[in-house]
């Protein structure tokens, strides 16, 4: 578990890049011109010669991602950590989050790499001398981030159209829940756990976690933290309305009878919930379903109508 949660912690912690989109036409391809060059979100720019009909994923969110838009035929090979959709586990593992079989990936003959950050200068270096094309798509810290992240990506598999079905069906979701959220003038104060067990960790005002709680009508309390990390004195002295726990940081029954949390009013009053990190963490298709998640735990008296 703590190995677990640390790496979640790094990926989720990691310098944030900006980038932009440039292409350069050639052939087209239904609307996509290849070779196509683009700027990843590190700044990198990288050509891709033709449509790639083979490409593996160094992250779950860009599995999640190439699956959301059509385009999971074209997987080769993926992390051990990709599992959504279920579908994906039929595809070959060929790392972790943190450490690649170069061999597999090799073997595994891509046509490009996407990643989304924490790709160490080693991994890069290797897949440049292999000819392999990279793409990082981690374009900010925000929300909208996420949307720029599924654009590239569409536009990377020449699939434009299903990337944009896909961002407009979130802008939807979210712009429901924000209406909803509106009717309230009431913004208790949240807690996020992202780890209690070695070290307190949460969602400080850096991270697009924190503007999702803005969004779903809540307060952070944690707000003036930085780098993921809380100090437990400020936790205790600012003693949340809500505690809302990531389903990977460990159990509800332990959070309750951890020092310096059993005694706080939100675990007094029962207001202790478990939500499903995959939702929250990764930044991609189902981050406006964490969103609606978020605003049910934080305003049931709106969600449950």
């Amino acid at each position: 578990m703590k190995k677990v949660l640390m790496t979640i912690v790094l990926i989720m912690g990691f310098a944030i890049f900006l980038g932009g989109c440039g292409n350069k036409e050639s052939g087209s391809v239904n609307g996509v011109n290849y070779p196509l060059t683009i700027t990843d979100s590190t700044g990198s720019q990288v050509t891709i010669e033709k449509e790639p009909k083979k490409v593996v994923s160094f992250s779950p969110v860009v599995t999640e991602t190439v699956t959301a838009i059509g385009k999971k035929n074209v997987l080769v090979g993926r992390t051990s950590f990709c599992d959504y959709p279920p579908s994906v586990e039929s595809i070959p593992v060929v790392g972790n989050l943190t450490t690649r079989n170069m061999e597999l990936v090799a073997g595994a003959e891509p046509d490009v790499v996407l990643a989304s950050a924490f790709v160490d200068e080693g991994t890069k270096e290797q897949l440049k001398q292999l000819g392999i094309p990279l793409v990082v798509t981690y374009s900010s810290e925000s929300f909208n981030g996420a949307y720029d992240d599924i654009e590239m990506i569409g536009k990377v598999l020449n699939g434009k159209d299903k990337s944009k079905e896909v961002i407009d069906g979130m802008k939807s979701k979210v712009s429901s829940v924000e209406t909803k959220v509106k009717e309230t003038g009431n913004k208790p104060s949240v807690y996020y756990v992202l780890g209690f067990i070695k070290g307190d960790f949460t969602a400080t005002g850096e991270t697009f976690i924190n503007e999702m709680i803005t969004m779903a009508g809540g307060t952070n309390i944690a707000a003036d933290g930085t780098r993921w990390s809380y100090n437990k004195e400020s936790l205790i002295e600012k003693n949340p309305d809500i505690l809302i726990l990531n389903n990977m940081a460990g159990t509800i029954d332990d959070l309750k009878n951890t020092e310096g949390y059993k005694d706080l009013d939100a675990v007094k009053n029962n207001k202790v919930y478990l939500i499903d990190s995959n939702l929250i963490n990764r930044a991609g298709p189902r981050l406006a379903l964490g969103l609606e998640a978020l605003a049910a735990i934080i305003h049931p008296e709106i969600f449950s109508k």
